[in-house]
């Protein structure tokens, strides 16, 4: 090698090392810095016809996705919440069994998270909603869910709401 190439291999590795690691931002930091932990554990509702609603968030890949799963009757629900970092968003992408794709991002709305999602129904037809979680106390949360018009407003009132219970965690 020459002289000048090895100085200037030098000088290019002196100025790579010299530049600090910057810290990969994940979920997991997100989810603590806006004070929304208390959304991750198990959780029970029901409906007003005495149906039971079970959701589930929990942390994947050391707190970078938060894995979910809904099961409301014969309907059930897998997804997953992950930060997208080129884009700077928070991404769900799930499936249902009746065959259904669903996508969607997560915000802030002024009483709590909130996650705007389009599913892909089976037949073709899509329906887009925003459900809004709110923190009633330690142990109990609520869920707005509000239709979303084609132009992508949400309606001003919820289609429907339930209270969720947080479920003790198995010993």
């Amino acid at each position: 090698m020459k002289i000048k190439s090895l100085m200037l291999l030098s000088l290019g590795l002196l100025a790579v090392s010299a530049v600090p690691a910057s810290a990969q931002y994940c979920l997991g930091d997100f989810v603590t810095e806006y004070g929304y932990e208390w959304l991750i554990g198990k959780w029970t509702a029901t409906t007003d016809d005495w149906q039971t609603v079970e959701c589930e968030y929990k942390w994947g890949l050391d707190k970078h996705i938060v894995l979910v799963s809904f099961t409301m009757g014969d309907f059930k629900y897998h997804g997953m919440i992950m930060f997208v970092p080129s884009r700077e968003e928070i991404i769900q992408i799930g499936a249902d069994n009746m065959g259904g794709t669903w996508n969607g991002t997560w915000g802030e709305d002024y009483s709590g998270a909130a996650c705007s999602l389009e599913n892909l129904k089976a037949d073709g037809t899509k329906e887009k909603t925003e459900m809004v979680y709110s923190k009633d106390d330690g142990k109990s949360m609520k869920i707005a869910v509000y239709d979303v018009d084609s132009y992508g407003y949400r309606q001003s009132q919820p289609k429907g709401t339930l209270n969720f219970k947080r479920q003790a965690k198995k010993k």
